[in-house]
């Protein structure tokens, strides 16, 4: 990776998280892998955010699961043209792309046992259940949003309506799209 990116590694070393990245493998909306190397990278700004996150709910007994984070512009286009819905995919050409940008991370909590808490539906659920404040879901799957809310409003974090495991930074455009060929991440074969 080059070295003047802004993107750092996170792992279970660095921030103690648990990472499952669902588009290294097959279980994703594509059902193909779209990723060639499983790396969690975030821009150093939201790392640093991540960290907050984790120092409010370890007290809890809780972590957070990360299923994407940087998006190489290359995968951001499979998406796309898989499920080329705004409301869910950033358009590549017109969209915020906040994944490309390093500062949005797909993610839920898991307790000390690595059991996701219910949150309702499924990553990637691309339907009206997913969607913050909605009413049709269990009780317990509306706390855990919540609280999941709550931890990443703290830490500086907006929520995306409608995807209850998608978070970004603020102010979007602040930072740039990352080029994955100067960037040299790996995560896609350039």
């Amino acid at each position: 990776m080059n070295k003047d990116t802004p993107l750092v590694p996170i792992t279970t070393e660095t921030h103690d998280t648990l990472t499952f990245l669902a588009y290294a493998t097959d279980k994703n909306i594509t059902g193909k892998k779209i990723y060639d190397r499983p790396l969690c990278l975030l821009h150093k700004d939201a790392a640093s955010r991540l960290s907050r996150v984790i120092d409010t709910i370890t007290p809890l007994g809780l972590k957070v699961k990360i299923w994407d984070a940087y998006r190489p512009m290359a995968a951001q286009r499979q998406l796309f043209a898989h499920t080329p819905n705004p409301s869910y995919v950033s358009d590549p050409e017109t969209g915020v792309n906040s994944h490309c940008r390093g500062i949005a991370l797909d993610l839920t909590l898991i307790d000390k046992y690595g059991n996701e808490l219910p949150m309702g539906t499924s990553f990637d659920d691309f339907r009206p259940l997913a969607h913050h404040g909605n009413s049709q879901i269990s009780a317990e799957a509306q706390r855990n949003r919540l609280l999941l809310a709550g931890v990443m409003a703290i830490a500086g974090f907006e929520p995306v309506d409608s995807e209850w495991w998608h978070y970004q930074l603020p102010d979007v455009y602040n930072y740039p799209v990352i080029n994955e060929a100067k960037a040299q991440t790996g995560i896609i074969k350039m």
